[in-house]
């Protein structure tokens, strides 16, 4: 008799396949259930109730609550494509332009404010922060990494600090001031980035 086979990663299935609108059930129950409850005051026995499922349903698909909310961020980012244009301008626009669009999407808008709240005490919830405007952040670095290469702007403009400028305008802007974060808006905080950086770049 031969040796029975291993199963490969790929096959191994455990449990009963995803049901991706109870996903999409769930989900939706754990953004309502923070809006009106704030992160510490939502449960998981909240969140089932929302959604009109037990609790096993939520914990067999995530064990936790944060494990939850890091898949809801993913599901509801919008992903951004890399960008290069030759312009900085564009390229940056680009980038910055899907973090503007989360601010306003109605499901991240109710999220955020109690996220935030939480985050100076929580990794796990500052790194589902971070999932939101990863991709995109990594995007905008990279087109000023090129632009620096290309000789638009100084060559000791600090990546990290000029994105961080640009989103956080973004935030503050929408969740502070209560107002708009549209694509005119994002082109005028680049432009006045932009001219900043070049104004100092072309002092002695």
């Amino acid at each position: 008799m031969g040796a029975i086979p291993l199963p490969t990663e790929g096959s191994v299935r455990r449990g009963r396949p995803r049901d991706d609108r109870l996903d999409a059930a769930i989900i939706d129950a754990a953004i309502k259930e923070v809006a009106a409850k704030g992160w510490s005051g939502a449960t998981i026995e909240g969140i089932a109730s929302r959604a009109g499922v037990g609790r096993g349903s939520i914990y067999r698909r995530w064990s936790s609550k944060n494990e939850l909310f890091q898949y809801a961020a993913s599901s509801i980012t919008r992903s951004a494509d890399v960008v290069d244009t030759g312009s900085f301008i564009d390229d940056l626009f680009a980038a910055m332009l899907p973090i503007a669009e989360m601010l306003i999407d109605p499901e991240l808008a109710a999220l955020l404010p109690a996220l935030l709240a939480e985050a100076s005490n929580d990794d796990s919830i500052r790194q589902t922060l971070y999932t939101f405007a990863g991709q995109s952040r990594q995007h905008a670095i990279d087109a000023v990494e090129r632009a620096r290469r290309r000789g638009d702007i100084p060559g000791d403009t600090d990546a990290d600090a000029l994105v961080d400028m640009l989103a956080g305008g973004l935030v503050y802007r929408r969740l502070l001031r209560g107002q708009t974060t549209d694509a005119d808006t994002v082109r005028t905080l680049i432009r006045q980035a932009v001219s900043s950086l070049n104004q100092a770049g072309e002092q002695p």
